[in-house]
């Protein structure tokens, strides 16, 4: 199985990526946590190198270095996971993609198309907070990136609410109480399980 746990930047996606992956386990499943874009494939380090550098790829190659990680991550990481009977929990995914290129000016289908190499989630949780709020997270760290702008993030989250047609795909509020948050995403994991 896989779960995922997606949002704009300040949702809350990698703790509640860890508390499930913690959940799962304590329910006696073996699981594995990962995240998107990968630190160890070419592609995910030149990602790492634009976060860190300030300077960002056009939308083109952002969009293929993001495609990229992602098939290497699918072929060394997620798949032979799946095959040993892991339960994947993975911190972003291919819903990242869509919304963040997506919000750039690219077209959200085709990105999605592009993905379908990806095997799906069996829940995609969509974390969703008001850009403000998230903002305010945001300040909190001491490294905030390039993607965190507030008009930007606004355009990212419209794409993540309209992935709500998925079938896989549960959008929690994340603005609250994060312990209310784990209640509900257990619960769907509960389902599932």
């Amino acid at each position: 199985m896989i779960f995922v746990f997606d949002g704009i930047d300040g949702c809350g996606k990698s703790t509640h990526a860890k508390h499930a992956f913690d959940y799962v386990v304590s329910r006696g499943y073996d699981a594995v946590l990962l995240k998107e874009p990968t630190t160890e494939s070419p592609a995910g380090i030149a990602l790492k190198e634009a976060l860190e550098s300030g300077k960002r790829p056009s939308p083109e190659e952002e969009l293929r270095l993001f495609i990229e990680d992602r098939k290497w991550d699918v072929e060394n990481r997620i798949i032979p996971a799946l095959q040993k009977g892991e339960i994947v929990v993975l911190d972003r995914y291919y819903y990242s993609t869509v919304a963040y290129q997506g919000a750039r000016g690219m077209d959200a289908e085709k990105i999605m198309e592009m993905n379908s190499f990806a095997p799906k989630p069996d829940i995609g949780f969509i974390l969703d907070i008001d850009p403000e709020i998230a903002m305010e997270r945001i300040k909190r760290r001491k490294n905030a990136d390039y993607f965190e702008e507030l008009e930007y993030l606004k355009k990212v989250r419209e794409i993540f609410l309209s992935m709500k047609g998925l079938p896989e795909v549960v959008i929690i509020d994340s603005s609250g109480d994060k312990r209310d948050v784990e209640v509900q995403i257990k619960g769907f994991i509960d389902r599932v399980l």
